[in-house]
């Protein structure tokens, strides 16, 4: 049910309170709170209600609120800023907040053209990273990495792994390309999540991403594609898998 609420400056927010809060996953979390953020109608650059507030509309302990938001920061759609609290990313796209949970609702022919897409889109966009990417877009592509090898939970494991890809696309500098992989990288979210908490062996498609990152940095535009479509490869055998028991 709808727990809205208003601030002393006037601002109205639009959070629902979540079914069953005591068990609710990072996942659900997660779209409580892009679902709060649209219907809210935040402006890229504002401020989201204070985690206290935000833990008492959506009915969840602050723990819980915390590691949601973090996934959330992690995939860029929100700004933690410590001491002065949590806001919309300027760069979040109306796409990006309404998509999240649509891909569930796809059946297995639409998310094989989404996946199609990702496969040729994502290769072209290594292939280019490589030929154009700077110093500093190198560190941040090897600092996904790294943070896909810290990560603790299937939520954060998630994110930096699409961090990465998105770091790869900015290193690429093209629009068009780019804009694709955000819409189906949006529309497969969820599935993807999915894919990532029943996967025991995370270490190879972290290898797969260290593999891709060797490739970028070298230099090495027909080994980067390579790389990164053998593994768009694997996560579509995955995914796939996964869409079919649903």
């Amino acid at each position: 049910m709808p727990a809205a609420s208003t601030t002393d400056t006037g601002k109205s927010w639009d959070f629902a309170t979540i079914e069953d809060p005591r068990t609710a996953s990072t996942s659900t979390i997660v779209t409580a709170l892009v679902n709060g953020i649209s219907n809210s109608r935040l402006a890229p650059g504002e401020k989201l209600p204070p985690e206290r507030l935000l833990a008492e509309m959506l009915g969840v302990g602050r723990s819980a609120l915390r590691e949601a938001l973090k996934s959330l920061d992690l995939l860029g759609l929100i700004e933690m800023r410590q001491g002065d609290g949590t806001y919309l990313a300027s760069s979040s796209s109306s796409l990006l907040t309404e998509a999240v949970g649509w891909g569930l609702f796809l059946d297995s022919a639409d998310a094989k053209q989404l996946i199609d897409a990702r496969y040729f889109v994502e290769g072209a966009l290594a292939r280019l990273a490589a030929e154009r990417a700077d110093e500093a877009e190198l560190a941040t592509i090897w600092s996904c990495v790294a943070l896909m090898e810290r990560a603790e939970t299937p939520a954060v494991f998630a994110a930096a792994d699409s961090r990465f890809h998105f770091a790869v696309a900015a290193a690429a500098r093209n629009g068009v390309l780019s804009s694709v992989l955000e819409r189906a990288k949006a529309l497969l979210a969820e599935w993807i999540l999915k894919v990532v908490a029943d996967l025991e062996d995370r270490e190879s498609i972290i290898e797969q991403h260290r593999l891709i990152a060797e490739r970028i940095a070298a230099r090495d535009a027909d080994g980067a594609e390579s790389m990164m479509r053998a593994h768009i490869g694997e996560v579509t055998r995955r995914l796939l898998q996964e869409i079919a028991k649903a």
